[in-house]
């Protein structure tokens, strides 16, 4: 049964080597990054919280963010306003439980309360992760492009949240 309140809290020093410790679980699909490197998007994150002491958390980026990400810069490219879903990790505990779509809603309604007009992100197409291109489209994300990143060919989507 899902849970409809989940309680996001900013990510902070003291969560953050949980929030690390996920992240390199699912390396394979996020990419590996070292502490430091996690302090240092967090800082460009315009959109950075965590629930349950960091088995799960989101982070995203805003048209504002100073960042060289290759996905980060296709989206620049092609959008002058936008929220760029930066990554996503979820322990397997919390899996199934409708928390996906709760913390996507909750950066939706911040990207909309900060007049952005679109809301971004990339999914692997190679290696594959079809669970992750069904949800976006099941979540109203519409397929803007493809490229090819760290190794790893994606499908950008964008999802127009204010105008």
């Amino acid at each position: 049964m899902p849970q409809n309140n989940w309680n996001f809290e900013p990510i902070n020093e003291d969560v953050l080597p949980a929030v690390h410790a996920l992240n390199q679980r699912y390396k394979d699909l996020l990419s590996s990054l070292t502490l430091e490197e996690i302090r240092t998007i967090l800082g460009r994150c315009f959109y950075r919280r965590c629930l349950e002491q960091g088995k799960a958390f989101a982070t995203a980026m805003d048209d504002k963010a100073q960042h060289d990400g290759e996905n980060f810069n296709w989206f620049e490219r092609k959008y002058s306003s936008f929220v760029y879903v930066e990554r996503i990790a979820i322990d397997e505990s919390l899996q199934r439980r409708g928390l996906a779509k709760a913390i996507y809603e909750d950066i939706e309604d911040q990207t909309r309360k900060a007049g952005r007009e679109y809301l971004c992100a990339e999914v692997n197409l190679y290696p594959p992760n079809q669970g992750s291109l069904d949800f976006h489209e099941a979540m109203g994300f519409a397929r803007v492009g493809t490229g090819k990143a760290n190794g790893k060919i994606v499908q950008y989507f964008a999802k127009l949240v204010w105008n």
